[in-house]
């Protein structure tokens, strides 16, 4: 059995599961991908010099057509979110498994992960108002399971993903909060 003091500083120490390591690194790559898709337009677009690195988008604006409209504010903004997002993200990658600052690292992903799920859930809920406001700016008719595949699954990951993490770290959190508060209300 470890000493005493050994068992208190792993109670303290949060926890940063395998798969939120992986799901924050692979997450990110996307995101840094989907960020400078929007932010580098019309260059990334087709027929621009930066298409090659980007081509599935050209099937992706059928059915997100926000992401085709060079104009539109909310997009360009979230793009540059996901920048400050991704930052956060790896950092605290960083700092939990490089630098060994495991409870600053957790907290920096909690962060992250909620400023990604609500984003994100912000941007189903302008999908949802905004598609009917303008069903002229939808380049061609997009078929029900097109919208599902292309857009509402993958993009759920970004819900899904970040409220798991949020639920993993968020629990660990409050848990080493409510352990140092007990200590400090025992002495």
């Amino acid at each position: 059995m470890p000493p005493k003091s050994d068992i208190n500083v792993r109670s303290s120490q949060c926890f940063m599961p395998r798969w939120v390591t992986g799901w924050a690194v692979i997450g990110s790559l996307i995101c840094i991908w989907d960020a400078t898709y929007v932010l580098t337009r019309p260059r990334s677009m087709a027929k621009g010099d930066l298409f090659h690195i980007f081509y599935p988008y050209a099937k992706y604006i059928t059915v997100d057509p926000l992401y085709g409209n060079l104009q539109n504010a909310f997009v360009i903004a979230q793009s540059w979110m996901n920048y400050v997002e991704v930052t956060l993200t790896l950092f605290s990658v960083i700092l939990y498994h490089f630098l060994g600052r495991r409870n600053s690292g957790c907290l920096l992903l909690l962060i992250a992960s909620v400023m990604t799920w609500s984003k994100t859930v912000v941007y189903f809920i302008h999908d949802y108002f905004e598609r009917p406001l303008h069903p002229q700016d939808l380049p061609i008719k997009i078929e029900t399971w097109e919208y599902l595949c292309l857009f509402i699954i993958p993009s759920s990951f970004w819900i899904i993903l970040p409220c798991a993490c949020i639920w993993s770290i968020g629990r660990q959190i409050i848990k080493i909060l409510n352990s140092s508060n007990d200590k400090i209300k025992s002495k």
